[in-house]
């Protein structure tokens, strides 16, 4: 799973986007915008964008902002042998799902309460039902730690689980999670996540689920 190869695949597309969606009206707000920002005129923009390609970059669509590398997990996740009956939840409203006490809420049942303990994917593989929160993390800095943060409270309401056949999965990607966890002096910070888990929750990187799922193929 080359999570930065799909980055920059989307990225060069972005950029061959703009060129090609100059008289979209998505496209002409977005240059007035900036032009009127700048002071410079929207036609002037235009002609740039046309005649420079590096200056086109600025109004490139940030892959990161079309939720990337969820998409590229999903797909990866979906092809899995003993992967059945996949989905990719929504990111937020009524039919999101969240983990709370170890049990699963949808969005609507918890409009007045914090939410991050989200769930991403949802699969069955046989008679068990799988919950997945899934993050790829870069280096540390900027909003990294709530990340972070954010699954070690979904393994912490994972603790509760009241569903005898409902696995919940934290899967950790990126170099991140591979660094010295400060927190709990652990070797790396996907060790000390694991610090956290209980009989069924488990913390992996993507590229092990295949050989993780295998084990509840014969549990059938």
């Amino acid at each position: 799973m080359d999570y930065e190869t799909e980055y920059k695949n989307q990225l060069n597309q972005n950029l061959q986007k703009v060129i090609s969606s100059l008289n979209t009206s998505g496209m002409k707000l977005k240059i007035q915008k900036w032009a009127e920002k700048f002071h410079y005129p929207s036609d002037e923009i235009v002609e740039k964008i046309k005649n420079d390609p590096i200056f086109g970059c600025v109004f490139a669509k940030d892959p990161t902002k079309q939720n990337l590398y969820q998409k590229c997990a999903a797909n990866y996740i979906e092809k899995l042998p003993n992967v059945n009956n996949f989905k990719t939840l929504p990111r937020e409203g009524n039919e999101a799902k969240y983990l709370m006490n170890g049990k699963l809420f949808s969005g609507k049942d918890l409009e007045n309460t914090s939410k991050s303990t989200k769930v991403n994917f949802t699969w069955k593989v046989g008679d068990y039902s799988f919950y997945a929160s899934h993050k790829y993390t870069k280096e540390s800095g900027g909003g990294q730690g709530l990340q972070y943060t954010d699954i070690q409270n979904f393994l912490e309401h994972a603790r509760y689980n009241s569903y005898d056949k409902y696995i919940f999965l934290a899967i950790c990607d990126g170099e991140y999670y591979l660094q010295k966890d400060s927190q709990t002096n652990s070797k790396t910070r996907i060790e000390g996540l694991k610090k956290l888990t209980c009989q069924n929750s488990f913390v992996l990187t993507i590229e092990e689920l295949d050989e993780f799922l295998k084990s509840y193929v014969s549990k059938e």
